[in-house]
């Protein structure tokens, strides 16, 4: 076996620290007093402490000798150098019973008076019932949340995905309780309960959790685990986040009440505008008429008419809009000559409601396949909602960059921005916050943007509401 004395490399402490926490095996790091001032989760497991209980100990605490920590440091790398194998030493364990191992110790590491030793224990045997065995049986794939409980419902394990998603740092919750592990946890959340090694299992139960500001929907999973002898041996909770399963579905049932609006639209709007034509026909040839016999107050009358026809027309255009299913033949189109042609209309609508507009163009945008004037009515209907959102003042940014081979148009208003709770109903048809709304703009806009192959994401910041469109370069 190697001459383990002899091994010497250089590393600093943050080096060594992070390779202790990635290390198979159980590892620790004492300064030269002997007093632990690291310690990995392999070694918490197999010892039984906590983080913070293990860094108030010294290696007297851990290690069966009476020798002081220099005079123990240099037996074993005698013993290592002698017989060319790592010294089997005592490990001292919390519930008092010790177990067996390996002690490869590495110090002096290329450095003069190095502040630290780096003692890892390999080969652990002992009398304590290995709960951590059955962590293998339930860890099937990586991507799962998992957290198995001992038999006295204490954290033995942790996998990674679960500690991203519960907010929490391994080595902090290694031998701690439920409570203590997961303090944020309320009486609607305890997904994970200690109940479970009273036999309260769940399976494919839907619970929630938020994570700052994030918020995960999981399915979950749990059970007991038993020792040969039939004896509880503790517990697992097996959960799997489908959050993005969630939002998928939401968006299906988006995309399929589209649809059905679509067939309404097309199945109606042409019996509407067919008496809508003569109707408007009619009134023209009797404001004729009006202004031939002076009847100017009844003339007024037919043109407030008129024009509450046009409006029926325009949402009746809208609604087919909806149904049409990409009939228009799409070609490559300059996003940037797009931008040149609706800057006009853009500028003239902001002045009015003493708006400054920003303009930011990256260089080289390149050319993308759709339509050049549906694309006009969605930047126009974005850019119209921005600047009726923020009222008598305000700057609206208009946007082009690259981001990963896709062209982004964004426009960000300094408005109020859109409250939390109905940025998710924005794209809904109907839905509007105008008086005089028809809840459709939007959803044609996504329609027009989705058929295009791209996407509208909104985001909703201190300073106003970001809508950007996503479409991808040719």
């Amino acid at each position: 076996m190697r001459d383990y004395s002899s091994f010497q490399f250089r590393v600093d402490r943050e080096e060594m620290e992070y390779h202790l926490h990635n290390a198979p095996f159980a590892a620790a790091l004492l300064d030269n007093e002997g007093n632990v001032i690291e310690a990995n989760t392999v070694l918490l497991q197999a010892t039984g402490y906590t983080y913070e209980q293990v860094k108030t100990k010294k290696f007297s605490d851990f290690f069966l000798t009476r020798d002081p920590f220099e005079a123990w440091i240099n037996q074993c790398k005698k013993v290592a150098y002698e017989s060319k194998k790592a010294p089997r030493i005592t490990l001292k364990l919390k519930t008092g019973n010790t177990c067996m191992c390996n002690a490869i110790i590495y110090n002096d590491m290329g450095m003069e008076n190095y502040p630290f030793h780096c003692i890892v224990l390999t080969n652990i045997t002992g009398k304590e019932k290995p709960i951590l065995h059955y962590f293998n049986q339930i860890m099937d794939n990586i991507n799962l949340g998992i957290v198995v409980l001992n038999q006295k419902a204490l954290i033995v394990e942790i996998s990674h995905t679960a500690c991203e998603l519960l907010g929490v740092k391994k080595e902090f919750v290694i031998n701690r309780t439920i409570k203590e592990a997961f303090s944020g946890m309320k009486d609607e959340q305890h997904f994970i309960s200690s109940s479970l090694l009273d036999g309260v299992t769940v399976r494919n139960q839907a619970y929630s959790w938020r994570n700052g500001d994030k918020r995960f929907d999981f399915i979950v999973d749990s059970d007991v685990l038993y020792y040969p002898d039939g004896e509880i041996a503790g517990g697992y909770y097996i959960f799997k986040n489908v959050t993005n399963m969630l939002t998928i579905e939401q968006q299906i049932e988006r995309k399929d009440r589209l649809a059905m609006i679509g067939q309404i639209a097309a199945g109606t709007a042409h019996e509407i505008r067919n008496p809508l034509t003569s109707i408007n026909g009619f009134l023209q040839m009797m404001s004729k008429t009006l202004d031939e016999a002076g009847m100017v107050k009844e003339k007024e009358y037919t043109k407030i008419m008129l024009m509450e026809i046009n409006r029926i027309n325009d949402l009746v255009s809208e609604f087919l809009l909806l149904s049409k299913q990409k009939e228009v033949q799409y070609q490559l189109v300059d996003v940037e000559q797009v931008f040149t042609e609706i800057l006009p209309i853009v500028k003239n609508e902001a002045l009015l409601h003493g708006i400054d507009v920003i303009v930011e163009l990256c260089e080289e945008v390149p050319l993308i396949i759709g339509d050049s004037e549906l694309l006009k009515q969605v930047l126009l209907n974005i850019t119209k909602n921005g600047i009726e959102a923020m009222g008598e003042k305000g700057v609206l940014t208009l946007r082009i960059s690259i981001v990963a081979d896709k062209v982004e148009i964004a426009v960000h208003d300094t408005g109020p921005g859109i409250p939390p709770y109905l940025v998710d109903k924005i794209f809904d048809p109907f839905f509007t916050t105008k008086e005089e709304g028809t809840g459709l703009g939007l959803p044609v806009c996504q329609k027009i943007v989705h058929d295009m192959g791209g996407s509208i994401l909104v985001s909703c910041k201190g300073n106003g509401t970001v809508f950007r469109v996503v479409l991808p370069a040719r």
